[in-house]
C-alpha cells in the first residue's frame, strides 16, 4: 500500500503497529475489531495514540513546508546547462534544462523565470515548435523580461507567428516590435542596431506577403477535437451513459448495467470524467498534474513547489483551487500512502461544508434508502456527484481486521495532514490551530489520548470509507504505448508479444464505470482522453445482456485457477462468467506441451486430444526442458540488451529449435521467440527480416485474442511500422488498413493509436505514388 521514501516508510510503520497489537494487545485488538462504524474506528486510533509511535512524523510536519521549495541557485544551474546545450545545438536537451530552470525559479522574484522562459523560446524556435515558442515569449514579457534584450523576444515572436501563418497576430506582434524599437527602451547602437533594423525590414515584407495570401490560407489551425458522444443519446437516469443501457438491481448482483436495446460493436456506452483522480508520482515529469495529458514543451510548474508540472496557467490555477493548495507541502507523505491518496482527493473534491451537510442531511440528497436506489439523487438521477461515490461498496464486513487497522491508521494520517494544512480552519479561526493541535497528537502532550472534535471524526470516517471503497473501485487511467520492434528492454516476455504496454498513469474513481460487474470475457474496452474515460463495446450486445468489464484477470491472459484466486483475494467473489464455467478448454493450447504420442494438446499429465496419460518422469522431463529453454531465452535477451545481436540471434534460434521439440505448435513461447528475433533484427536495422518474423507473432495474437481484439490491432500497428521502415510499402498499406479496421471500433476517433496508424497509412500511400508513377 505504501512505498519506501527518504523520510520514512509508512507501510513499515503500519506493519510494526499491527504486529505489536496482534502480539501484545489482543484484547484491545478485539475491541477494535468489534467496532461497527468508521467514525468509531478513527476515534479509537486517536484515543489509543496509535500514530504517536511513528517517530518521524513530527519531524516531517515541522519541515514539510521547506521541502521541494524554489531555488535561485538551482534555477541558475539549469539555465547555464541549457545555455551550454543550446550552444552545442542540442536543442531538445536545452529545452529540458530550461524547463527545469523554470520549475526551480522562484515566482515573482528577480528575472530568473523570465530569462529561462525566453531562452526556452529560442530553443523551441530552432526546433520549429512555433506555438510553444510564442507561449513562452508571452509569459516572459508578462514577467518583465529585461528591456535590453526584449527586442529579441518580440522579433522571435513575430517570426514564429509568420511561420504559423497567423496573419493578424503576426501584424500585431510586428507593430508591438516597431513601437518598442521607436521607444527609449531600445538600446542597440551602431552596427548591431543597423543589422536589427535590416532584419525588421525583411520581417515587414514577410508580414506583407502573409497579408496578401488568399483568405482561408492564413491560419491553418487543426480543428479542436470534440469529446466523443455516447451511442444513441444520453441516458435520462445514468447521465454519463448511453440511453441504450439501464441501471438494474438484484439482491445477489447488486446494481449493474444491462442493454435495453441491441447495441453494435464499437458503440460508445460511457463517457465519464472522474469524481476525483490522482496522477502517479512516476509521471509527474511527463504528464499534467491536473488534466493528465502529456505535457507540452511549454509546460510550467507550481508557484510554490518544484515537484509537479502543468500544461498551462489554466491547469495550474485549477489544480491549486481544487486540491494542490492543500496537498502541495505534503506530496512526499501522500506518495507514501499509495492509493489512499485518492481518498484525500475525494474529500477535497467534495469540500468540507458540503460533506458535513451531507452527513447530517443524507435524506435530502438521495431518492430513497432502498438498495436499488443507491446513488440516485433526489431527482432520481445517477450523476457525477458525491452521492454516487459515497454509495459504492466498501466490503467492510469481509475486511480482515489487520487490514482494517492499517486502513484506519492511514485514514488517521490523512486526517492529521488535513488538520495541519488548515483544512478545518473554518472551525478554528486560524489555519491548523485552535482546539486541535497536530503536534499534541504526535508528541504525546495528551496523556489520555486525543478526543477528536465531532467534525474531524466525521471527515476521518469518510476518509476510511473511501479507502475501503478504493480497494475494489479504484480505476487505473492508462496510456497505451506501442513498443517498437527494436525495443531494447525485453524483461517482460508477455508484454512483447502483444506489442502493447498499458502504462498506468493515474488512479481515479469513476462511479458509473463502477456499476459494471466483472467477466473474464468482457463486453467493453476502456480508453482515455486525459482523465476522461471512454467505454466502447468489444462485441455486438443483444437486448437484455449485461454489460461486463474486466477487473484485470482476463481469460486470454490467465488460466481459470489464477483468475479465481485474484478475484477472490481482491474483490471477494467467485467468478461464474462463461469463460470460467467453460473451463478454458480452447485457451489451454497456448500454454500446452506437445503430446509425446500424437503431438496434440498436452496439459498437466494428459493429452486433451488422444487421451494419453504420461508418468511423473515424463512430466518432470518436460518441465525441466521448459525451465532450461527459459534460461536460454533470458540469456539471449541479455545479449540483445547488451547490443550483441549476432550472439543473441544464435541463442534465440537455438531456443526456438529446442522449444519446437516439446511445446505445442500454438504455444505462446514460440510466438515470443519470433517477436524477440524480430526486435533483434530491427535493432540492427534489418527491418525486412524483422517483418518476416513479426508476421508469426501477429498471427499468434489473432489466434489468442481474436481478429477484432485490441492486442491484435496493436500487433498489426507494430508490423506496419516495421514494414514501412523496410520499404515494403504495399504490404504496409494493407496492414495499416487492417489495423484501422480493428482499432476504429475500439477507440474514439481522436485516440493516439488511431491517429498514428492513419498518419502511417498516409505516409506509406504518399511514398508509393512515385513508385507507381515510375512503374
Amino acid at each position: 500500500m505504501a512505498a519506501s521514501i527518504g523520510f520514512g516508510n509508512w507501510q513499515q510503520a503500519l506493519d510494526q503497529i499491527v504486529e505489536s497489537w496482534e502480539q501484545k494487545k489482543t484484547e484491545l485488538f478485539d475491541t477494535f475489531h468489534n467496532l461497527q462504524d468508521n467514525e468509531s474506528r478513527l476515534k479509537f486510533v486517536f484515543k489509543h495514540k496509535l500514530i504517536r509511535d511513528v517517530d518521524w512524523l513530527q519531524s516531517y510536519f515541522e519541515t514539510c513546508s521547506s521541502r521541494h521549495s524554489k531555488s535561485k541557485v538551482e534555477a541558475a544551474f539549469w539555465k547555464a546547462k541549457g545555455n551550454k546545450h543550446f550552444q552545442q545545438r542540442k536543442f531538445a536537451l536545452a529545452v529540458d534544462a530550461y524547463t527545469q530552470s523554470c520549475i526551480d525559479a522562484p515566482s515573482g522574484v528577480g528575472e530568473d523565470l523570465s530569462l529561462s522562459l525566453g531562452n526556452r523560446s529560442a530553443a523551441l524556435f530552432h526546433m520549429k515548435h512555433y506555438q510553444p515558442c510564442v507561449t513562452d515569449i508571452d509569459r516572459a514579457v508578462s514577467l518583465s523580461f529585461p528591456a535590453g534584450s526584449l527586442h529579441k523576444l518580440l522579433a522571435r515572436k513575430t517570426w514564429a507567428l509568420i511561420k504559423l501563418n497567423q496573419t493578424d497576430q503576426a501584424l500585431q506582434s510586428f507593430q508591438t516590435l516597431k513601437e518598442f524599437v521607436e521607444s527609449s527602451d531600445f538600446s542597440l547602437k551602431d552596427q548591431k542596431r543597423d543589422e536589427f533594423l535590416k532584419e525588421m525590414a525583411t520581417m515587414e515584407k514577410s508580414v506583407q506577403a502573409l497579408l496578401e495570401k488568399p483568405t482561408g490560407m492564413n491560419c491553418m489551425k487543426s480543428p479542436a477535437s470534440e469529446p466523443p458522444k455516447v451511442f444513441s443519446g444520453v441516458n435520462q437516469v445514468v447521465s454519463q451513459a448511453s440511453q441504450c443501457i439501464s441501471l438494474s438491481y438484484t439482491s445477489r448482483k447488486g446494481r449493474y448495467l444491462c442493454a435495453n436495446n441491441s447495441i453494435p460493436r464499437g458503440s460508445t456506452l460511457i463517457v465519464e470524467k472522474p469524481f476525483a483522480a490522482v496522477l502517479l508520482p512516476d509521471h509527474y515529469d511527463t504528464h499534467c498534474h491536473h488534466c493528465f495529458l502529456p505535457l507540452p514543451l511549454s509546460c510550467i510548474g507550481c508557484k510554490r513547489c518544484t515537484l509537479v508540472r502543468f500544461c498551462n496557467e489554466v491547469c495550474r490555477d485549477s489544480a491549486w483551487t481544487e486540491f494542490h493548495s492543500t496537498e502541495c507541502h505534503y506530496l512526499d507523505l501522500l506518495h507514501s500512502v499509495g492509493i489512499a491518496h485518492l481518498s484525500l482527493r475525494i474529500v477535497l473534491s467534495a469540500g468540507l461544508p458540503f460533506l458535513l451537510d451531507f452527513l447530517d442531511n443524507k435524506s435530502k440528497y438521495r431518492l430513497s434508502q432502498d438498495p436499488s436506489s443507491l446513488g440516485l439523487n433526489s431527482q432520481g438521477h445517477y450523476d457525477r456527484e458525491y452521492l454516487t461515490v459515497y454509495d459504492l461498496m466498501t466490503h467492510e464486513d469481509s475486511t480482515e481486521r489487520s487490514d482494517m487497522l492499517q486502513y484506519s491508521l492511514t485514514a488517521g494520517l490523512l486526517l492529521l495532514t488535513l488538520a495541519h494544512s488548515g483544512f478545518f480552519s473554518m472551525f478554528n479561526g486560524e489555519a491548523g490551530k485552535g482546539d486541535f493541535d497536530v503536534s499534541s497528537v504526535l508528541l504525546g502532550k495528551e496523556s489520555d489520548g486525543i478526543n477528536l472534535p465531532p467534525y474531524m471524526a466525521k471527515v476521518g470516517g469518510l476518509l476510511l470509507r473511501h479507502i475501503l471503497q478504493l480497494v475494489c473501485n479504484a480505476h487505473a487511467i492508462t496510456s497505451i504505448q506501442t513498443d517498437p520492434a527494436c525495443k531494447a528492454d525485453g524483461d517482460d516476455e508477455e508484454a512483447s508479444v502483444s506489442g502493447v504496454e498499458q502504462t498506468r498513469v493515474a488512479t481515479a474513481i469513476y462511479p458509473t464505470a463502477s456499476l459494471m460487474n466483472h467477466s473474464c470475457d468482457p463486453t467493453i474496452v476502456s480508453s482515455f482522453i486525459g482523465k476522461t474515460l471512454v467505454v466502447r463495446t468489444l462485441k455486438d450486445v443483444s437486448e437484455g445482456d449485461e454489460i461486463f468489464n474486466c477487473y484485470g484477470p482476463h481469460y486470454c491472459r490467465m488460466d481459470k485457477d489464477e483468475r479465481q484466486a485474484i478475484l477472490q483475494s481482491q474483490y471477494r467473489f467467485k467468478c461464474d462468467c462463461s469463460a470460467c464455467l467453460g473451463g478454458d478448454v480452447d485457451q489451454r493450447r497456448f500454454g500446452a506441451y506437445q503430446c509425446p504420442r500424437c503431438a496434440g494438446v498436452f496439459c498437466t499429465d494428459s493429452c486433451l486430444e488422444c487421451g494419453f496419460t504420461a508418468d511423473s518422469v515424463t512430466v518432470t522431463r518436460l518441465k525441466t526442458r521448459a525451465t532450461q529453454c527459459r534460461q536460454l531465452f533470458d540469456n539471449a535477451l541479455g545479449l540483445m540488451n547488451a547490443q550483441q545481436y549476432e550472439a543473441a540471434l544464435d541463442l534465440f534460434e537455438k531456443c526456438k529449435d529446442q522449444r519446437r521439440e516439446f511445446l505445442y505448435k500454438d504455444h505462446r513461447d514460440l510466438a515470443l521467440l519470433e517477436d524477440a528475433i524480430a526486435r533483434c533484427y530491427a535493432s540492427q536495422g534489418d527491418f525486412c527480416s524483422a517483418a518476416d518474423h513479426l508476421y508469426v507473432s501477429v498471427e499468434f495474437a489473432r489466434s489468442l485474442y481474436g481478429s477484432l481484439s485490441q492486442e491484435y490491432g496493436h500487433e498489426l500497428q507494430k508490423l506496419a511500422e516495421v514494414l514501412f521502415n523496410a520499404g515494403r510499402l504495399r504490404e504496409c498499406v494493407d496492414v495499416c488498413q487492417g489495423c484501422i479496421h480493428v482499432l476504429k471500433d475500439l477507440y474514439h476517433p481522436d485516440h493516439q493509436a488511431l491517429r498514428e496508424i492513419k498518419d502511417l497509412l498516409a505516409a506509406a500511400e504518399n511514398a508509393l505514388v512515385p513508385q507507381m508513377s515510375s512503374g
